[in-house]
């Protein structure tokens, strides 16, 4: 490939060779060192490429091999130039092309963000924008282990951040922490920082298997937001069983509570029916920098539409981005005719929207005990309402207040009495 290119800067010249001796001149350029390629034998006369330098040499061969040539293409930069000389604008406007490339591979176009799975792009892309990282920024000033550094300090579930240039494009890399929220209740036990389990919604004790800290509730009882579920220290005792000291630890415990979610849906009877036509228009359009240029339509505007958007980035090779999108709109034409629900209609409408909502609870690890939601219709409104009563983990860790030592309490205390006798 590389070789193919050379050949084409210094050009080169296809010809047809025809002589007395041809095979005598095709070993005279192998002895002088005079490359030929693509050689080709038809019936009288061979063709092959030589370079424009390699042709300036043939004249004593071609005389010792009584041969001559005729020049079938010419192929190469050399040429084209010559073609073009008195083009004077046609030149201009490769020199301005390439300054005008040189010029865009100053900046970054296109940031790419990789490995995200809770963060969104367009998040991460707001605070690097924040942080005054964004498109059409200089590549001399963007610092990669400055950006690193920022991700990883401004989101606490990104553990590592990579950033790298390539061509025009800022690429980021980063890894974030999926530990469930259990997991992240454990943290403080990692740092060593004693904790306890409070409540954090109203709630009746289903089941709990503490496994340590000491437990303030059992199966059966009611609590409330703040109330203690498992304390984050064990109490020591003497031998006279009485307590000495505390030995503090990270409360950890399954802890399962009754509790209740409120459900109201409402919505009106009449809804607007939408139905497609089947007509279809496209417009075209580009965005040069933050500039948006639409082609104007060739036809009649739908008055009611669905719009598509598809945007293409345009690029050189696979990393080297310019500020040039192209874009094209598809409008779906629909109309829309006013409906009313029947009652039927209403209810399965409303069950529908009540199923859903019974499965984002499920999928969070949720158990449904009794579903106590109602639904009504009217002539105007369908209503869904009521309480769903289920299953879930309940208890939130907070720092547990460091307490004084019995021991040294009961001592404080005998000599306050003594001071006072004397």
């Amino acid at each position: 490939m590389l070789i193919d290119k050379l050949k084409y800067l210094q050009g080169y010249v296809k010809i047809r060779l025809t002589g007395y001796a041809p095979e005598r001149f095709l070993n005279l350029c192998s002895n002088h060192d005079i490359l030929i390629w693509n050689l080709e034998y038809e019936e009288d006369h061979y063709v092959f490429c030589i370079s424009v330098r390699g042709l300036k040499r043939l004249k004593p061969i071609l005389k010792k091999t009584r041969t001559t040539f005729v020049i079938l293409e010419r192929v190469g930069l050399p040429f084209v130039m010559r073609r073009y000389r008195k083009r004077k604008l046609f030149f201009a406007g490769i020199v301005l092309c390439c300054g005008l490339l040189y010029t865009m591979s100053l900046f970054v176009w296109k940031i790419e963000v990789n490995g995200n799975l809770h963060e969104t792009d367009s998040n991460i892309i707001k605070f690097l924008e924040e942080n005054k990282v964004r498109h059409g920024l200089l590549k001399s000033k963007i610092d990669c282990e400055e950006i690193e550094e920022k991700l990883r300090a401004g989101y606490e579930d990104i553990i590592w951040a990579s950033a790298k240039l390539e061509g025009t494009m800022l690429i980021i890399d980063v890894q974030e922490n999926l530990a469930t929220n259990q997991q992240a209740a454990a943290k403080g036990e990692e740092q060593k920082l004693p904790g306890d389990l409070v409540a954090d919604k109203d709630a009746v004790i289903y089941s709990i298997l503490t496994r340590q800290g000491t437990p303030y509730v059992e199966k059966g009882m009611e609590v409330h937001p703040g109330d203690m579920l498992v304390e984050g220290k064990n109490p020591v005792y003497n031998d006279s069983e009485e307590i000495a000291a505390w030995q503090y630890c990270v409360a950890d415990a399954d802890i399962l509570g009754i509790t209740e979610y409120a459900y109201e849906e409402q919505f009106s009877m009449w809804y607007e029916d939408r139905s497609y036509t089947g007509k279809e228009r496209a417009t075209y359009g580009i965005r040069l920098f933050n500039l948006q240029i639409r082609l104007p339509y060739l036809s009649r505007k739908f008055t009611d539409y669905d719009r598509i958007t598809d945007e293409y980035d345009v690029k050189i090779g696979d990393s080297f981005y310019l500020p040039l999108v192209l874009t094209k709109e598809i409008h779906r034409e629909y109309r829309t005719e006013k409906k009313k629900y029947t009652e039927k209609e209403a209810r399965q409408t409303a069950q529908e929207k009540l199923n859903q909502f019974c499965k984002e609870l499920t999928e969070q690890g949720i158990q449904i005990v009794e579903n106590r939601v109602a639904i009504s219709a009217d002539s105007k409104n369908c209503r869904a309402f009521g309480t769903i009563q289920v299953i879930e983990p309940i208890g939130s860790r907070k720092e547990t207040e460091i307490a004084d030592t019995p021991g040294e309490n009961r001592e404080e205390a005998a000599n306050t009495d003594a001071s006072r006798e004397n």
